[in-house]
């Protein structure tokens, strides 16, 4: 649930949902499946642009301090699905929400992804405690996401890079 009125932990970020109980695996139906294969279609397009996106944010970003930025093995193809920020948060005299609001502000689809399963109350409730896997959490409080989809345009891009520069030499120390 995203439902402010049922979150366990009330003051956390807008990207913040909970798992509260267990629900359905549901399995994809015949429509979804021929939507998705109409998709194949589109897929070297796809990837090449993901790629593209890519390759401008890592330019941009590889001497911005204040952000690490997650290495693609060479000799692997990722066409990656997100784009990941990582804060460096010992270099900004701001955290991950305030950092997150701030780039709301500028219009930019910033998100959060994933919040570690053990922390969700369902988990919670079966005896499982924050502290878990302090790695994850302290991964967890530092990342972020910005758009990476194949639609896109160019200055779409330059407004995300221009917006991601201001906000970290910003919060900068």
């Amino acid at each position: 649930t995203r439902d402010k009125k049922e979150l366990e932990n009330k003051d956390v970020g807008n990207w913040y949902y909970e798992q509260q109980d267990l629900g359905n695996n549901y399995r994809l139906t015949d429509i979804q499946a021929a939507l998705g294969l109409s998709q194949f279609e589109k897929i070297d397009w796809f990837t090449k642009r993901r790629k593209e996106i890519v390759e401008r944010y890592n330019h941009s970003f590889k001497e911005i301090e204040g952000v690490i930025l997650q290495k693609n093995e060479g000799y692997s193809d990722t066409v990656n699905h997100l784009y990941v920020l990582k804060l460096d948060l010992p270099m900004l005299k701001a955290d991950r929400k305030e950092i997150f609001n701030a780039l709301l502000a500028e219009n930019i689809g910033v998100n959060v992804h994933y919040i570690p399963v053990y922390l969700h109350p369902y988990y919670k409730k079966l005896g499982y405690m924050k502290g878990l896997c302090p790695n994850a959490e302290e991964l967890y409080d530092a990342l972020v996401t910005i758009p990476l989809f194949p639609a896109m345009t160019n200055q779409d891009i330059e407004d995300v890079i221009n917006g991601v520069n201001k906000i970290i030499n910003y919060f900068r120390k």
